[in-house]
């Protein structure tokens, strides 16, 4: 038997035959798809979601996070029927953003349009409405009512609000129908939640920030060592202290004054602040009431000093030699006996030197303020002797090493008698 090959006309035939058998195929595979989704039967409550489309659809797999964002996002305006209603009449009006309050505790504040009727509830919580008497606008009510709302708070910072209604069929059922629709900031906070206009939050406004302190760099120590590489936050309410901060710390504003404080020990009933940025040449910081509804944002501009210009009449004067550790000096008309390891402060009405523990404490977070001399010590140079100390100014960003010769008294010259050394091998002589 004879087998001939197929001519060009049979297979563009049998091309267009594959090509209609696979069209067929392909609208059957679609609609069996189509019936199976439409027809098994989903696990879960089922749910209304109003938006661009009102169809009903078995409970999602996807967290609430996820709506309100991309292509799931939800508008007010694309709401229909009774949805779009209550989505015109609530308003967000904020929501606590604390960072130490949990989201799923965190209160969100919420007013009715016609603006007479505000309040915060916890994110979760069902709320009930009712008609007004006149007609007109919706009002929260305290008994259960056949309308309900449950405001959600989104990681994106939006709410997703579930809404439910009741209704009763001509045959007498009762049922509920429910959706949802996601609102974002848009009320504007009352005032009395502004943090910006708070006392606390002005006293940070205020505050000067310094990029160092060289003081604690070089006399701090082991004990405050934390402090090193911090800069000063210096606050001047009804009186001035300081606070060290770097970047992510957390302050809290306890009795009229902020202090710095591990995350873990923030108290809710405080305001708090947060060290958004520290650059070479701005601090930023973000602060909260206690409603934690209306954060501020505060800037301010570090302080960069110039050259420190000492004045010879600021600087002790007239040193004496008293022995190998005590000089004695003139400060101005004064004059006094200075040990080493003394520190003297400049104040309105002279040099004080600070000889207790809690004048040194207050000293260090700039509670007093002026110029400060600390004297190192005595030695010898360049065949003279001279007192070791360093000079500060009032904001401690700046240093200079100081130097200055000890006077030689009379008698002390060319074949005077000399005197018994205070010293001999390094201890005292007793007489």
């Amino acid at each position: 038997m004879l087998i001939f090959p197929p001519t060009s006309i049979q297979i563009d035939r049998y091309l267009k035959q594959s090509v209609y058998c696979a069209a067929i195929f392909l609208i059957v595979l679609s609609i069996a798809l189509l019936l199976f989704f439409f027809t098994y039967p989903f696990k879960g409550k089922e749910t209304t979601i109003s938006g661009n489309s009102s169809q009903k659809i078995g409970r999602s797999f996807f967290p609430y996070e996820s709506i309100g964002s991309g292509g799931l996002a939800l508008h007010p305006r694309h709401a229909l029927g009774w949805i779009s209603r209550l989505a015109d009449e609530l308003i967000l009006m904020a929501y606590n953003s604390r960072p130490d309050v949990d989201s799923k505790e965190a209160k969100i504040l919420i007013s009715l349009k016609n603006g007479k009727e505000e309040f915060s509830l916890v994110n979760g919580r069902v709320i009930y409405l009712k008609e007004s008497e006149q007609g007109k606008g919706l009002h929260s009510s305290d008994e259960a009512t056949s309308l309900w709302v449950k405001p959600i708070l989104l990681e994106n910072g939006a709410v997703l609000v579930e809404a439910g209604r009741k209704l009763v069929s001509k045959e007498g059922i009762a049922g509920e129908e429910k959706g949802q629709f996601v609102i974002s900031e848009q009320g504007g906070t009352p005032f009395r939640y502004h943090s910006a206009g708070q006392p606390f939050a002005k006293a940070l406004k205020s505050a000067r920030v310094f990029p160092h302190d060289l003081l604690i760099e070089k006399y701090g120590g082991r004990e405050y060592e934390v402090w090193r590489n911090k800069a000063v936050l210096e606050i001047a309410e009804a009186s001035t202290y300081a606070c060290f901060i770097s970047p992510s710390d957390y302050l809290h504003y306890e009795k009229g004054e902020w202090h710095v404080s591990p995350f873990e020990e923030l108290k809710r009933e405080n305001p708090i602040a947060h060290v958004k940025s520290i650059s070479g040449k701005t601090v930023e910081l973000e602060i909260w009431d206690e409603t934690g509804f209306s954060p501020a944002q505060v800037k301010i501009e570090i302080e960069n000093q110039g050259r420190m210009q000492v004045k010879p009449e600021m600087m002790p004067s007239s040193f004496r030699l008293r022995s190998s550790s005590q000089v004695s000096c003139s400060f101005g008309k004064r004059r006094v006996v200075l040990k080493q390891g003394d520190w003297l402060l400049k104040t309105a009405t002279g040099w004080k030197n600070l000889r207790r523990a809690e004048e040194i404490e207050q000293y260090l977070h700039h509670r007093l303020k002026g110029e400060l001399f600390i004297f190192d010590g005595i030695e010898k140079e360049q065949g003279r002797t001279v007192v070791k100390g360093h000079l500060f100014d009032e904001t401690r960003t700046l240093m200079n090493p100081v130097s200055l010769p000890i006077e030689v008294e009379k008698g002390q010259g060319k074949g005077a008698r000399k005197r018994k050394p205070i010293f001999s091998n390094g201890e005292r002589r007793v007489a």
